[in-house]
């Protein structure tokens, strides 16, 4: 089955997005590198019970063990603690610290304005449709996640 050009273009783009946004943000901010920033925004949206590492390992679709090298360097940083679970003493979690906090608090102009840059002469219209498209483009990549598992 031959895919139309559109779906080939777009399922390349999205790795070279990916790679380049990952280079800019590294450039960015010298403090913590954009595989860091993603696994403290993704701690940050978990909710009221701090994720486990394998949970959160799980939901980023990456493996235990490289979350929990991108943890214990912030957690030297003074982003993260890691602690064992009160009852669960194999889990550890994983929660942000005050000082994270308020670094995100400091960078958040900053942030604003590469936003801004990054959706430069985007309407809202094609905002829109890119966010509508990229959200069931995740529940089908999120399925077949499931459906991969076995």
């Amino acid at each position: 089955m031959n895919l139309p050009e559109k779906e080939k273009f777009i399922f390349g783009s999205l790795f070279l997005l990916a790679n380049r946004l990952q280079v800019i943000g590294d450039r960015w901010d010298t403090e913590i590198t954009m595989k860091q920033w993603f696994l403290l925004v993704m701690t940050a949206h978990w909710g009221e019970i701090p994720p486990t590492l394998s949970e959160l390992a799980d939901f980023i679709g990456s493996s235990r063990q490289n979350v929990k090298q991108l943890a214990l360097k912030l957690e030297a940083k003074g982003f993260l603690k890691i602690e064992k679970d009160p009852k669960d003493n194999r889990a550890l979690r994983i929660m942000l610290t005050v000082q994270c906090i308020e670094y995100f608090k400091k960078r958040e102009n900053r942030e604003n304005l590469f936003l801004d840059e990054v959706y430069k002469d985007i309407t809202d219209e094609e905002k829109g449709a890119l966010y509508k498209g990229l959200y069931k483009l995740s529940e089908n990549i999120f399925r077949l996640d499931e459906l991969s598992k076995g």
